[in-house]
């Protein structure tokens, strides 16, 4: 019987050991990402480039794997380089990932906690996404806005041929013109418009509360708790200040629109939509607040890169990375005039002469399409996407991502992966057609998972609506200095959303003809 029990207790003893060699093995295993060795409590502080960081993520992604990660000040950053790693992880695992960061001084110091972008993932955010999703969550959806889309662009391309040198300004005044007649109805004043210097100033002033002093704040909360007058402090009282003036930024376009409604004179458009179908105080509160992340997310981002920090985040919509999308495209065709001829060879046969482009086109010009991908993917105008926040640990591969993490994407690596867009520095849109065309890029640049942007159907509209009439419109040829021909080169801006830099390019009406439609001479323009 002893025998038996001894020969029971080595046998359960060796078990014993094959679980715990297993637990051991198993946490060998769920090991960190690999990265840079870090100094202590800074962690890799000074070893991230702030100047477009994407580049130095993308060394990491060669040295390290498509996952790897760094850690500054305490808190982990995962970088994802590859198609695959987002799937995995941003995807399929994505009700453990898409929490967003919340900064103590721009959330709650100056109240963009309300906003979509910094609310937790949660029911409000739940209801933002439902407003947005139902006004924009389709093709089909975005179509009432449509007629705004190519009237606002006629009106872009006759003031480009009126002063072709002053291109850039006419980008961002038709994107914010754009976004706010269909979020409000509102036709911007040709000058100084005041809803328009009123979300400007709001956004130029958000700097104070995004320094060093104020993200130190984020990460040792009772900072907040210093006195005014105590030195270096001074982004206190710039908090109440922009506390004031965002608040006029969110209220005073949605009490335009309760006035235009009381009085009956209110035009159609996301804003009215949705409160006349009758809303609760806090359904209104929340569809002012829809409005106001369509309107100014989409015009200017509210956070750029903070110095020595890597939180990205920015009210991520239409207008803004549009401005940047359609000046990449004026660039791609002054570089590449090659296409400009080959798009304009598929408007001749597939539309003739006689009339402008509409969005009802798109399915029937697959070369305009092209163009339009090959540009979301050559410049990739939020290179680290906005990142996500794991509200739990994550397994992937044998690694754990913590819990409290934040998971950027590195868009620009997995669109200029040379393995799935060979030649990935030439703007090619051919690389989209044919048998075997090479993946979408929209499918990665309007982001992931539960936060994948909510208005990327608007922003497809607009572009395509932008290139074609450009293309029809518009000759767009290199500059002359001296008789010769200057190739600009193709360089973009650091920060959350990469602009190209400023370029010179000669802009002049394609023919009398397609000018005189642009006119109205043919009745499409009233």
């Amino acid at each position: 019987m002893a025998q038996v029990i001894s020969a029971l207790n080595v046998c359960l003893f060796g078990a014993g050991l094959c679980v715990v060699n297993r637990v051991l093995h198993a946490n060998r295993l769920l090991t960190l990402p690999p990265g840079p060795t870090g100094w202590p409590i800074i962690g890799n502080l000074f070893a991230v480039s702030l100047d477009k960081t994407w580049f130095h993520f993308a060394e990491l992604g060669k040295e390290y794997g498509d996952i790897s990660s760094i850690s500054i000040l305490g808190t982990r950053y995962v970088i994802l380089s590859s198609s695959k790693t987002v799937s995995g992880i941003l995807e399929r695992q994505s009700a453990k990932c898409s929490d967003r960061s919340h900064p103590t001084m721009a959330g709650d110091f100056v109240s963009w906690s309300s906003g979509m972008l910094f609310v937790n993932y949660s029911g409000r955010f739940h209801r933002y996404r439902k407003f947005l999703h139902k006004m924009f969550g389709s093709r089909s959806s975005t179509a009432t806005c449509n007629p705004i889309e190519e009237e606002e662009t006629r009106r872009f391309l006759s003031n480009v041929l009126e002063q072709p040198d002053n291109l850039a300004a006419h980008i961002r005044t038709t994107a914010g013109a754009i976004i706010l007649k269909v979020t409000y109805g509102y036709t911007i004043q040709p000058n100084e418009d005041p809803f328009v210097e009123l979300s400007d100033r709001a956004m130029s002033n958000i700097s104070p509360v995004t320094s060093p002093w104020a993200s130190l704040v984020d990460r040792i909360p009772t900072l907040r708790c210093l006195p005014e007058w105590f030195p270096g402090t001074r982004f206190l009282q710039d908090a109440k200040k922009n506390h004031q003036l965002a608040m006029e930024t969110v209220t005073r376009p949605h009490q335009y629109i309760l006035e235009q409604m009381a009085a009956g004179t209110v035009k159609a458009s996301f804003s009215s939509a949705l409160l006349e179908e009758g809303v609760s105080p806090e359904e209104e509160d929340i569809a002012m607040w829809t409005a106001i992340n369509t309107y100014l997310g989409t015009s200017t981002p509210l956070i750029r890169e903070c110095h020595h920090s890597l939180i990205l985040d920015v009210f991520s919509g239409v207008s803004d990375t549009m401005v940047s999308v359609i000046h990449a495209f004026f660039l791609a065709m002054t570089i590449y005039p090659e296409v400009q001829r080959t798009a304009r060879a598929e408007l001749n046969a597939v539309l003739g002469t006689e009339r402008l482009p509409r969005l009802d086109d798109r399915d029937s010009l697959p070369y305009i399409n092209a163009i339009c991908k090959e540009v979301l993917r050559w410049h990739v105008v939020t290179p680290l996407g906005v990142p996500h926040v794991s509200t739990e640990d994550i397994t992937y591969n044998g690694f754990v991502v913590p819990k409290g993490s934040y998971i950027i994407a590195n868009l620009w690596s997995i669109l200029h992966d040379e393995t799935t867009y060979p030649d990935p520095e030439v703007f090619k849109p051919e690389r989209f057609l044919g048998e075997k065309p090479q993946p979408d890029p929209q499918n990665i640049c309007f982001g992931f998972g539960r936060t994948v942007c909510p208005g990327l159907h608007l922003a497809q509209a607009s572009l395509f609506v932008s290139v074609a009439m450009s293309l029809a419109v518009l000759d767009i040829s290199r500059h002359v200095e001296d008789g010769v021909e200057v190739v600009p080169k193709f360089e973009v801006t650091g920060g959350t959303i990469s602009h190209p830099k400023p370029f010179k390019c000669r802009i002049t009406s394609r023919s009398t003809n397609a000018e005189a439609l642009l006119r109205g001479q043919h009745g499409y323009l009233h």
